[in-house]
């Protein structure tokens, strides 16, 4: 799946189904190619995990003028070996967020077999302070996290603190339509076996999550959003929908919806 990050609702754009003997990456290709003919204008980079750092890839996104991003792992060892050996010493920008502190070097250049563009590494190194309870004590302990990113955007178009942030939000597809869609919106469970079946069903799940999201966080009103939430709203239409449309909805008239053959109770 490819959604947009960078918006208050996830949106996603399309879907590409792995085929028999083959990997997540050739997919991936795939439905790139599909998205910079119909949606070229919608995004400027695509970013995924570390399977996405490798040739071809990159150079079909450079071929269609468009940048990518994708962390840095083992499954790139010589470049994870160079990556580290150069970006030692003092970190070109150090700053601090809340409890955490974030130094990164940042540095351009790089090349490997399969990607002869030189591009961009960003490393990452947050220092966490969290509290653990420990036989009935909060103890603080502090917490290191590691991160490279490789990246064809340059640091004159952007900076090294929001590249981070950029390179986070690529868990977003994961919290906010895997695990979303998987809980509330039924998206692990198969309702048909046939192949087209099972496509159509995802589609229209992702036009039914998008529009519903664009109802919540767009029409109803900041009041109304806090009484009501996202998951709410959804169980609201859904019981609608069930009920043939004999009660009114609970965001026109929150307490009598909520109570249609009772008197409310006192506040």
């Amino acid at each position: 799946m490819v959604h947009l990050i960078g918006f208050d609702i996830p949106v996603v754009l399309d879907v590409e189904m792995i085929r028999p003997g083959e990997g997540e990456i050739v997919a991936a290709r795939r439905l790139l190619e599909r998205l910079l003919v119909r949606y070229a204008r919608f995004f400027d980079a695509v970013q995924g995990d570390a399977l996405y750092l490798e040739g071809p890839l990159f150079n079909l996104c450079l071929k269609h003028h468009k940048h990518i991003l994708a962390v840095l792992k083992d499954n790139n060892p010589a470049l994870l070996a160079d990556a580290k050996g150069l970006m030692r010493g003092e970190p070109d920008l150090i700053h601090k967020e809340d409890k955490r502190i974030v130094y990164c070097w940042d540095q351009e250049g790089f090349t490997t077999d399969s990607i002869q563009t030189p591009f961009r590494v960003l490393r990452a190194e947050e220092t966490e302070t969290k509290q653990e309870r420990i036989v009935g004590k909060w103890i603080e302990k502090e917490q290191i996290s590691t991160w490279f990113w490789g990246t064809t955007i340059p640091q004159s178009l952007i900076p090294s603190r929001q590249l981070r942030y950029i390179g986070h939000d690529r868990w977003k597809i994961e919290n906010r339509v895997f695990n979303a869609l998987g809980e509330h919106w039924g998206l692990d469970h198969c309702f048909h076996h046939d192949p087209v079946a099972i496509l159509n069903f995802i589609l229209i799940l992702f036009i039914a999550h998008t529009l519903v999201q664009c109802f919540h966080h767009l029409n109803m009103k900041q009041p109304l959003r806090r009484r009501f939430t996202f998951i709410a709203v959804a169980r609201q239409i859904l019981l609608g929908i069930a009920a043939l449309g004999t009660h009114p909805a609970a965001w026109l008239h929150p307490r009598r919806a909520l109570f249609p053959h009772n008197n409310p109770p006192p506040a």
